[in-house]
């Protein structure tokens, strides 16, 4: 489908509001600026501000200009640390990208807690979670050589991935150690989420133990802020009492 003038200034300027280069209640460029911008015509970009205007993304105020609105996505909850389920609840549309896949030597204190040499690589993917065409959450996977020989891309994007991956290497789930923390958007969250840096993300850490209390793999998700809300659920006395961390 070829892209009309006033379709490329619609798609530019909605790139620019969802990735926050204009911010909520920031003006837009006056009709001029953006005609020169572009080299289009009054009635081009008018063509492409209505549309903005149609999706909620800007308000336009006669005399006073274009303004970008308040965004606030509905926030996926993630119950009790559970992410799969969760996520087949309330976003079964989710699609996981493998974009990095390599072996390479981690951080020394992941290699750490991985009981690595420091000379020792293990296997680092890396893996995007999409929403129709945004991405929501990353994560970072750090998993010894030994424990990984059984992987390929087919199943490192499945998101039951641990599951399937515990019973193709032929290991016996123990327990995970969880970490939660709100931290501001890293390099690697910036240019992932397309979000600005040292926006508000949630890094989740998980380490896996089989049987014996072995380590066999690392896993950091990085969440965007603005999508999801995390809820934990404590039985007390039958009663179920909810406390949610946005």
């Amino acid at each position: 489908m070829i892209e009309t003038a006033y379709t490329r200034l619609f798609n530019v300027l909605r790139e620019r509001i969802l990735g926050s280069t204009y911010t909520p209640g920031e003006k837009l460029p006056t009709e001029r600026e953006l005609c020169e911008e572009f080299g289009i015509s009054r009635i081009t970009c008018r063509h492409a501000l209505r549309l903005l205007q149609e999706q909620g993304l800007v308000e336009r105020l006669p005399g006073k200009g274009t303004f970008v609105r308040s965004i606030q996505p509905k926030k996926v909850p993630i119950l009790d640390n559970n992410y799969i389920e969760s996520m087949r609840r309330a976003a079964p549309n989710t699609r996981r990208i493998l974009s990095e896949c390599e072996e390479k030597r981690p951080p020394e204190d992941i290699a750490k807690i991985l009981h690595l040499f420091r000379t020792q690589s293990c296997l680092y993917a890396v893996r995007v979670d999409v929403v129709g065409e945004e991405a929501i959450a990353f994560d970072r996977a750090y998993i010894p050589l030994q424990f990984a020989s059984a992987l390929d891309e087919e199943l490192l994007i499945r998101v039951d991935f641990l599951d399937l991956w515990l019973e193709r290497q032929a290991l016996k789930f123990s327990h995970i150690w969880s970490s939660i923390e709100a931290v501001p958007a890293d390099n690697d969250a910036r240019k992932t989420l397309k979000i600005p840096l040292r926006a508000p993300v949630l890094l989740t850490t998980d380490i896996v133990y089989v049987e014996g209390g072995t380590t066999v793999g690392l896993f950091e998700t990085i969440y965007r802020g603005d999508r999801f809300k995390l809820i934990s659920t404590n039985i007390r006395g039958g009663v179920h009492a909810k406390n949610s961390n946005s």
